[in-house]
């Protein structure tokens, strides 16, 4: 395939104009003017700019499912004794236990492709569900997301289906975590050489539990068991100290800042200014009570902005975070020659302008940012192929999975349910 005509922005996000070969699921060729090779599709995307894919480094799927039901609440209340507490251990109760295959799958369907609507070709999924894995990686790969899947503990039951996906697996959080536990990690990671993701330090409630059986905090016991490297992803690290920090950048561990998800949980946030000049290994994520990946980006810009130091960061610090990869045999984050086709199509209008790339002077990297919609990604391409195209997925029956969708929500929150719990607290 050759794209002609392309403004696109490049790994320093400003725009550049070339036209670009893709061959075998990899950009394999860019330059200014390039000629059609015999029997190869050419595209002109005069009227397109080309984005990189964007990559969510921290979902719980199936979530769409509990859009509000954690509204108001910390995190260490849910699933309390109260009648919103109650209505999440149940729904929590169902993901796990109750749930049929088909209606699990057409949870995570209905996810994934809103994640592919917003430009994003690439998360790293925690699940939401017990004994869940095969069934993301299958809605993974009829959706046509690229995705590495923490497997947590569980053994593993086939191959990977699709070059698209890899896995990861699981060390338990800090309520959770035990010596035993601890140790079953250390010798999985070595058997496997998966990536170790967790959620480290994201409460004071955490870390006071590391604290408590380990005697030091959840970054100095990764350190201790040679578990803290660049293929290790911790979400979130919001209380850290300053030699937690230092570890982290020196380590170079991929940590993953969920500004939104923080706030709506009335969490505290990371040090995101000093782990920047640290040069730690930063992305982002919508965690569990977002879902829209260019709010985060938009917040973290605003939260870079109104750091003690808002001169060392512009728009395209944020994009780089966006773009910034844990798993680069999977997703490479940029358009550049060897890296996989990753591309966002999004429609040239007057709401990205003026968009202006002067010698000394250029506006892409923040109106980009800042101004893009959803429904202005006309195309999502994944290592070459259409993922979405014209809006619509290839391989989706998109209204049949509304219809699903919309049916099975009628049925989880049916008068039943509510009356139940009801009935339980009384």
């Amino acid at each position: 395939m050759l794209l002609t005509n392309t403004r696109f922005l490049d790994e320093t996000f400003h725009l550049r104009y070339a036209d670009i070969r893709i061959h075998d699921a990899h950009i394999v060729e860019i330059d200014e003017q390039l000629e059609p090779l015999a029997n190869e599709a050419v595209i002109d995307c005069s009227s397109y700019l080309l984005y990189p894919g964007l990559i969510d480094a921290h979902v719980h799927t199936p979530d769409t499912l509990l859009r509000g039901i954690f509204c108001d609440m910390s995190l260490h209340q849910w699933g309390d004794q109260s009648e919103q507490g109650q209505l999440q251990q149940r729904l929590f109760d169902y993901l796990d236990q109750h749930a049929s295959k088909t209606e699990f799958l057409t949870l995570v369907q209905y996810a994934y492709l809103q994640y592919l609507k917003n430009g994003v070709v690439c998360i790293i999924e925690t699940g939401q569900a017990d004994d869940s894995c095969l069934m993301l990686e299958k809605g993974a790969l009829q959706v046509g997301i690229k995705a590495l899947v923490d497997w947590y503990d569980e053994a593993v039951a086939s191959d990977l289906m699709h070059t698209n996906l890899r896995r990861g697996t699981h060390l338990p959080e800090e309520e959770d975590l035990e010596q035993y536990s601890l140790e079953l990690t250390v010798k999985r990671v070595r058997e496997t050489g998966w990536p170790l993701m967790t959620h480290c330090l994201e409460t004071e409630f955490r870390r006071q539990e590391s604290l408590r059986k380990f005697g030091c905090s959840t970054v100095k016991l990764l350190d201790e068991y040679q578990l803290l490297g660049p293929n290790t992803i911790l979400f979130h690290c919001i209380e850290t100290d300053e030699e937690d920090r230092r570890l982290l950048a020196k380590s170079q561990a991929h940590l993953v800042h969920c500004p939104v998800s923080n706030q709506l949980a009335s969490e505290h946030s990371m040090a995101l200014d000093e782990l920047l000049q640290r040069g730690s290994h930063l992305g982002l994520g919508t965690d569990f009570l977002t879902h829209d990946l260019w709010e985060v980006m938009r917040c973290t810009y605003r939260e870079l902005k109104t750091s003690d130091n808002p001169d060392r960061y512009d728009a395209a610090t944020v994009w780089k975070m966006a773009t910034n990869s844990p798993c680069p045999d999977l997703y490479q984050g940029s358009i550049a020659v060897g890296n996989s086709a990753d591309l966002l199509f999004i429609r040239d209008n007057s709401r990205l302008s003026p968009l202006l790339q002067l010698s000394t002077f250029s506006n892409a990297a923040f109106n980009t940012l800042m101004y893009t919609q959803q429904d202005m990604i006309e195309h999502v391409m994944i290592s070459g192929s259409f993922a979405l195209f014209h809006g619509k997925s290839p391989s989706i029956d998109e209204v049949q999975l509304e219809n699903d969708y919309q049916a099975l929500l009628e049925t989880i929150f049916s008068k039943d349910l509510i009356q139940q719990t009801d009935r339980e607290l009384q």
